[in-house]
């Protein structure tokens, strides 16, 4: 049985498209229970009237008496009374007149029961400025964007087809305008969103990479059976690494299931068990988690000069992760109390098995990136906890430059005030992906605010839930039309606004306790938040330049996201950490 939507139906979000044509034969019972299971699966969807159009349901070479019928019975009676604008066709049609598509299905030796998920083509045209040895999967390439094309499906039947095709929405244009050219393709069905990274989600099925060549005509047809599974893989065994879990009381109450909080624990050099040692923090950036203790321990010398104080400090890696992406260790109305299970729970949970010092000045929190804003945000709101505060290049600081966006004034989140489209990733004065293109391609790979990637992260962090539990939409994901009353919302994460509201609490943290380092060429225009923000505190009387005080923020002329890193004044806060737990007396001099 087969169910193609009809164009007319690809803007409502009709995406499943086919399941295996049932063939009358002996057991036949078990084919009109398939054809029972699957229009059951949908009944909600076809009742929502959600879903109109044209379907064609196919049931190739049955009997007049066979138990096919029965079930078109059924399906008329549903149709009949609830959607009296779907028509039904039975027909015997060949695949050489099928649309544009993609086929896929999974075997029971792989999954012996139905799955539900996000069913994702991602597609690599040869030639593509990637590195050399990316799979397309490896997306988002936010150097050349890439396309990708995504579909829900529920219940999915192993060796049940899956096929999408014809004007299939997607990224970055519909499937049936897919440019010429060759690709090469691959399948991912996302059936545990529980990461940023689908590759850290145990169950979920992908394919192996297909290469197919798509010609002037707009038909084509490539399979991509989904072979393997993502097996659940502890962290990798590392010398001087060792791996911390616990349950969270805060998180599992909020999500109503068991959620466990994590760190990869960095044993310091030369460990003496019979010592107590202070502790640096160190949040990944996006996409990163825990195991990014392994790395510490390989590099040797991480991002800040950390040569040294690895021999004087434990560095402990909390995980970031969610559904939604980085958490930014902030509580919120879509993550749950993120900042309080860190600060509340794992910390002391540390603190308990490992000779740690339970005083702030001997606690460091450093990070870059989305780590960076982490531990801007775990600074100020978390004082009493954290001592010192290292950041690189943050994430937006101050919400009037939210990248190339003022979210207070501006009134659409993809063009400037002429109509321009905004750079989302920016190099040397060229756009190579704008904001619109990022979001659509998070629109793709999960709807509705649904990717758990960046932009999709920040409004789980920054936002309120909508009516259906999922992130309130900031804006409209086709105009870019920005809901003002969500844009208030933001208000409440927007650390210059709060410094503003509220400059005796926070002034004094900026100034005695937060560094903060950012290039001038940053890439995703994280520069002018940090400028805002380091004026905004030298009109307070609190100028961030590290000379009367510990607080600096430091712009490193034409240094971009990443090659700030490179900076002297960066490399030197392993140096600057190890200074301050000296003087606070938690290191020998």
């Amino acid at each position: 049985m087969r169910v193609l939507p009809d164009p007319a139906v690809v803007g409502a979000g009709l995406e499943l498209t086919a399941v295996q044509p049932l063939v009358p034969r002996r057991g036949t019972r078990i084919q009109r229970t398939q054809a029972l299971q699957f229009i059951a699966s949908r009944a909600t969807d076809l009742f929502s009237g959600r879903y109109r159009g044209i379907y064609h349901f196919e049931f190739p070479h049955h009997r007049k008496d066979g138990p096919v019928p029965q079930v078109i019975a059924i399906v008329n009676g549903m149709i009949r009374h609830k959607l009296p604008l779907l028509c039904l066709f039975v027909a015997a049609t060949s695949r050489a007149d099928s649309p544009p598509a993609f086929r896929t299905h999974f075997d029971a030796s792989l999954r012996n029961e139905p799955a539900s998920g996000r069913l994702i083509i991602f597609l690599l045209e040869n030639g593509a400025k990637v590195p050399p040895r990316a799979d397309p999967s490896d997306a988002p390439f936010y150097d050349d964007p890439q396309p990708i094309y995504g579909v829900e499906t529920n219940n999915l039947l192993p060796g049940a087809e899956l096929t999408i095709g014809r004007a299939i929405a997607g990224f970055p244009v519909p499937l049936d305008q897919l440019p010429v050219g060759s690709y090469r393709a691959q399948a991912v069905l996302d059936i545990n969103p529980t990461n940023s990274d689908w590759q850290r989600e145990p169950g979920n099925l992908y394919s192996e990479v297909v290469t197919f060549t798509k010609t002037s005509t707009d038909r084509f047809s490539v399979d991509l059976p989904l072979t393997n599974a993502v097996a659940e893989t502890p962290p990798p065994a590392s010398p001087g690494v060792e791996w911390f879990e616990a349950r969270s009381a805060l998180l599992s109450d909020f999500h109503n299931r068991d959620v466990q909080i994590r760190a990869g624990v960095v044993i310091p050099e030369d460990y003496d068990p019979t010592k107590k040692y202070p502790a640096l923090y160190v949040v990944p950036g996006f996409s990163g988690d825990h195991r990014f203790a392994a790395s510490i321990v390989r590099m040797k010398n991480f991002g800040p000069n950390t040569g040294e104080l690895r021999k004087h400090a434990f560095i402990i890696v909390p995980d970031p992760e969610s559904e939604n992406g980085h958490t930014l260790f902030a509580d919120s109305a879509n993550n749950g109390p993120c900042a309080r299970a860190l600060v509340d729970e794992l910390i002391p949970a540390l603190e308990k098995k490992y000779p740690l010092i339970s005083e702030p000045s001997a606690r460091i929190v450093a990070g870059h990136s989305s780590g960076g804003w982490s531990t801007v945000w775990l600074a100020m709101q978390y004082p009493q906890s954290f001592g010192f505060a290292f950041a690189g290049s943050p994430d937006p600081v101050d919400f009037h430059a939210f990248q190339k966006i003022n979210l207070y004034e501006q009134p659409n989140f993809y063009t400037d005030e002429q109509g321009k489209e905004l750079a989302s990733n920016e190099q040397v004065g060229v756009a190579l992906m704008t904001i619109r293109q990022e979001n659509q391609w998070e629109e793709a790979r999960g709807p509705r605010n649904s990717s758990g990637q960046q932009w999709d992260s920040w409004q789980a962090v920054f936002g309120p839930r909508d009516a259906e539990g999922r992130p309130a939409a900031l804006f409209d994901p086709t105009t870019g039309a920005i809901d003002r009353k969500i844009a208030e919302h933001y208000r409440r994460y927007d650390i210059a606004h709060l410094l503003a509201e509220n400059p005796e609490r926070y002034a004094p943290i900026f100034a005695d306790h937060i560094r903060i380092i950012v290039g001038s060429a940053d890439e995703w225009n994280l520069d002018d938040a940090a400028e805002r923000l380091r004026e905004q505190l030298a009109n307070l009387g609190h100028p961030m330049k590290g000379e009367a005080s510990f607080g600096k923020i430091t712009i490193v002329p034409d240094a971009d996201h990443g090659t700030v890193v490179m900076d002297p004044e960066y490399r030197a806060m392993g140096r600057q950490m190890l200074d301050a737990l000296r003087k606070a007396g938690h290191v020998a001099p």
